[in-house]
């Protein structure tokens, strides 16, 4: 099958320009793609994966890490929204619970699904937490998909998502750098 674009229910419209933020060295939010790239088949395999979240836990979440460690940043993307999907079906209290265990992964590809799974706007009592930790990380790309994600909650509690942008001004990365000033600009107005 092809590759089409497509966009999710109850996501925004430029939920897939926060998902692809952390891979991309745009110089503003403006910059970045608006659309991800699926292929339709991944799509449904993923859909039907996080479907099966509150009856199989552990094996949908060993094949969405599997699916967020492939070479291909198609199917790293394709595991974000699969994860984003079982975030918005799990439990508040699970919710929390694999959104804490995806934070402290060791893997970097694991960190970068869950930054990116936080552009969804379902609502996580610790999204704020997670996603400060997740803008001091030691990756770039998830770095900047953190500040992607902060961009999406920034509504929430605007004092504590700007103090992670501030952090992020003196970023050793000049493109985290941009995104960080892109979203104050934005913020301001």
């Amino acid at each position: 099958m092809g590759v089409e674009t497509i966009s999710h229910g109850s996501a925004p419209p430029a939920l897939p320009f926060f998902l692809t933020a952390g891979t991309v060295g745009a110089a503003s939010l403006v910059d970045l793609p608006t659309e991800v790239p699926c292929n339709e088949r991944d799509d449904r395999e993923t859909t039907a994966m996080s479907s099966s979240w509150p009856d199989a836990p552990s094996e949908a979440g060993d094949e969405l890490r599997r699916l967020a460690r492939d070479t291909s940043d198609h199917v790293r993307v394709t595991a974000a929204v699969g994860l984003a999907r079982a975030i918005e079906r799990a439990s508040a209290p699970a919710r929390i619970d694999l959104v804490c265990t995806w934070a402290l992964s060791e893997d970097r590809d694991e960190r970068l699904a869950l930054a990116r799974a936080l552009t969804w706007s379902t609502p996580v009592f610790v999204a704020d937490l997670v996603l400060e930790q997740l803008a001091a990380d030691s990756s770039t790309v998830v770095r900047a998909a953190a500040l992607a994600a902060v961009a999406k909650h920034f509504h929430e509690d605007s004092s504590t998502y700007v103090r992670i942008v501030s952090k992020c001004l003196e970023d050793s990365d000049r493109n985290v750098q941009k995104l960080a000033r892109a979203l104050f600009k934005r913020a301001r107005g």
